[in-house]
């Protein structure tokens, strides 16, 4: 009871004095932290956007052509004209991009499943596995995905097994490009795919979402397999992740460069729409988090200078105790167990009001993003950022006092009035 006593001096004016600190604390904790979990919340939503947009992919794809697509030579039916992607982009023009850009290259045509009857028509995408599913998302049902190992095996969507009759683990025939069939087993079946750049619907093909303009289904074999298949080692297309958005802008300088003689080739990039559309948000954001970090200043600084005053107001306190025999140690930790209850109960209360009367949902101002409400959310860097400055708030107010008692002579702070 004692240090309680020395602690808040009696618990007198200088107890009322460190108390009203604690609550303007209390106040200023409560809008910063309000602030920066709009802030985090805000955050988040750009995050989100830009893990669903990717603008750090960089699409390359071959020009779209017709050529001339054979059916099954057994009954009457005549060859048919049907649209499929030429293969001219060269695996070996990314080869002098920077080593941190991660390279996706795909095979994908379309190709006729033969059965003993009928013949289906179906897309065909050789990729590797591996690198695929950083970008694309597949949901196995039944068995497993592919691995870099496999060969002559597939991944099929249940919308293809179900038009081809097959199961797991049966065997179809995919016509290759030389006129032969070339037997594959099915290691697994997917309810879901979502894969990334998919290319356009052309002809009549299982799919998954039947209203889609895009490719929904098909069969997936490993790149080495698709080479088979086509004939070819040229891809189709490839997918290049920059190791960060704002890096896309140089990627495609390099991959407009490595391409410029090959007039089929063409680079789609989503950055800088991606930019347009979160221009305004993120300015919005800049401008809200710069007026939530002069809130927190401001109230660090009102602080800083409460807790001056108050540890102003104890150097004859301290200089009697340092008199009667208390050790600088044990006066020094009074004033940071002072610091320490004034800081943390004024934070914690903070917070507590925050958390209870912040807004559920904040419409950040935005002309093009379609980004949605903003949820604030307290995050770990906000409880970070208010333990760094309530610790910043005791050490500051604390020096100026310490350093007194340190460099003047006990005679001199019994002497001198209290400031």
């Amino acid at each position: 009871m004692i240090y309680a006593k020395m602690m808040f001096g009696g618990l007198g004016r200088r107890g009322f004095e460190a108390i009203s600190a604690a609550m303007i604390l209390t106040f200023a904790v409560s809008i910063v932290v309000t602030g920066f979990m709009i802030v985090a919340g805000s955050r988040d939503a750009l995050l989100r956007a830009e893990r669903a947009d990717r603008p750090d992919v960089v699409h390359v794809k071959g020009r779209y052509n017709r050529a001339l697509f054979e059916t099954p030579r057994s009954g009457n039916l005549p060859p048919l004209t049907l649209p499929v992607y030429e293969p001219l982009v060269a695996a070996e023009a990314f080869a002098n991009l920077a080593s941190n850009v991660l390279v996706l290259p795909r095979q994908s045509l379309l190709r006729n499943v033969v059965t003993a009857n009928s013949f289906l028509n179906t897309y065909v995408f050789g990729i590797e596995p591996e690198r695929e599913a950083q970008v694309s998302r597949f949901s196995v049902v039944q068995g497993r995905f592919l691995r870099p190992e496999d060969e002559n095996t597939v991944v099929v969507d249940q919308a293809s097994a179900r038009a081809l009759g097959v199961g797991l683990g049966d065997g179809i025939a995919i016509r290759k490009a030389d006129g032969f069939d070339l037997k594959v087993e099915i290691v697994g079946i997917l309810d879901n795919m979502n894969l990334h750049n998919p290319p356009p619907r052309t002809v009549d093909a299982p799919a998954l979402d039947p209203d889609a303009s895009f490719v929904s289904s098909g069969i997936f074999v490993t790149l080495r397999t698709s080479q088979v298949i086509f004939g070819r080692t040229t891809l189709t297309d490839a997918l290049l992740v920059a190791p960060s958005a704002d890096r896309v802008p140089a990627v495609v300088d390099q991959l407009h460069h490595a391409f410029r003689l090959e007039p089929g080739v063409f680079v789609t990039e989503r950055y800088a729409r991606f930019r347009r559309k979160v221009h305004d948000f993120a300015a919005s954001l800049a401008f809200f988090l710069s007026v939530t970090g002069a809130a927190a200043g401001l109230s660090a600084f009102l602080i800083i200078r409460l807790l001056h005053d108050v540890y102003a107001e104890r150097r004859q306190q301290l200089a009697i105790l340092s008199a009667l025999g208390f050790s600088p140690a044990r006066n020094t930790l009074t004033l940071i167990g002072l610091g320490m209850a004034v800081a943390l109960s004024g934070a914690i209360a903070g917070m507590l009001l925050a958390v209870l009367f912040a807004p559920r949902q904040f419409a950040m101002p935005s002309l093009m993003a379609d980004l949605g409400s903003v949820e604030p959310r307290l995050d770990r860097l906000v409880l970070v950022l208010i333990a760094g400055s309530s610790a910043l708030a005791i050490g500051l107010g604390l020096t100026p006092t310490v350093w007194r008692l340190t460099r003047h002579t006990l005679a001199r702070e019994l002497a001198d009035p209290a400031p």
